[in-house]
């Protein structure tokens, strides 16, 4: 396949609101929580991601759902290092009454992190069902392979060899927020009016791992514990052990204007993961976030046999408990969410 390098990028950090949930078992219980409906024409929508969105809007007197979906759908940064990953992120049209898809479809699709540009370019499916693989290298500037269409200049692949995006894009864990355009339908030269085009705003995040080894207290038989902690929503930052009390800390960027949370969903998610048996494993653990305990949102998945795989959950009205906290606290500044955790005695 011909390609063209559309665009100069750099690597960065940061973070960013969305509502981020990627364990397996708790995808597909709160799944249904993420669907957005317009009320108007034309519509931007917005939602928050884990690894599927699925958004609505008008254009005319049609509704168009878009589904945003990432396979495999949970990626993290040490398994796009290890490139045992090849993620492929789908976008497809289709009508919600019918639940056909939308054939010919043209794209405009933005790639943003932390609010800097990574890919903004033109693509094209004539079933609307279109695929994009990415691949994140060292280069310094994002490239993109596909076969492009000699009118509309829009990149297309096939069912065997979709679209890729090579570059610094998954590079980093985190939120990804993808912006999608629709220019044209049902025909490939059938163009929407520009003040019609429905528009849509969805999330989907990158995990980011953090790998640790901790020592207990225990003189000569004190040997290291291996700790991994996967952030869904930011990268972690300042990580600390205390062996006297077991305690764990970490800090992820965090904005906690409280306006901002307002007008947004959002969920933040952590997971750590603790070898057992081991000095540190419990039948229970306790966390606070920012000082406040959060232990009822703490999950232990059941389902490993050599893990004790412990989920930060926490939901929007437990996030603005703590944001009217910090900010009532003047704890604002240094843009900090502080983690602490640890097993009950």
């Amino acid at each position: 396949m011909r390609h063209v390098k559309r665009m100069t990028t750099s690597v960065f950090c940061g973070s960013r609101l969305v509502y981020v949930i990627t364990s397996i078992t708790s995808i597909f219980l709160l799944i249904s929580i993420i669907v957005f409906s317009a009320l108007m024409q034309p519509r931007s929508v917005n939602a928050d991601g884990l690894f599927q969105e699925q958004l609505s809007a008008s254009f005319g007197e049609r509704t168009a759902d878009l589904i945003i979906k990432m396979t495999p759908p949970v990626v993290t940064t040490e398994t796009l290092q290890n490139q045992s990953q090849k993620p492929i992120i789908q976008f497809k049209l289709y009508d919600p009454t019918t639940e056909e898809g939308f054939k010919h479809v043209t794209y405009y699709i933005t790639i943003e992190k932390d609010g800097k540009k990574l890919l903004s370019d033109w693509f094209h499916d004539h079933k609307g069902d279109l695929k994009i693989e990415m691949k994140p290298s060292d280069a310094e500037s994002i490239t993109v392979y596909g076969e492009p269409d000699p009118i509309l200049q829009a990149f297309t692949g096939t069912e065997r060899s979709p679209v890729v995006a090579t570059g610094p894009i998954f590079s980093e864990g985190g939120l990804y927020h993808f912006t999608v355009r629709v220019t044209t339908i049902d025909y490939d030269r059938s163009f929407i009016p520009d003040d019609k085009q429905p528009e849509y705003d969805g999330w989907l995040s990158v995990g980011a791992v953090e790998n640790q080894q901790v020592s207990l207290e225990n003189g000569s038989r004190s040997k290291p514990i291996p700790i991994q902690i996967i952030s869904y929503y930011d990268e972690l930052n300042d990580f600390r052990f205390d062996p006297s009390t077991k305690e764990m800390q970490f800090t992820m960027p965090f904005d906690w204007n409280v306006t901002r949370l307002e007008q947004n969903k959002i969920m933040v998610h952590q997971e750590i993961l603790i070898p057992k048996p081991s000095e540190l494993t419990a039948k229970s653990y306790v966390g606070t976030i920012n000082g406040m305990n959060v232990t009822k949102d703490l999950m232990i998945d059941p389902t490993n046999s050599t893990k004790d795989v412990v989920h930060f959950m926490i939901p929007k009205p437990v996030i603005m408990q703590i944001a009217e906290q910090v900010n009532k606290n003047g704890q604002t500044a240094d843009g900090l969410m502080k983690f602490t955790f640890k097993p009950t005695v």
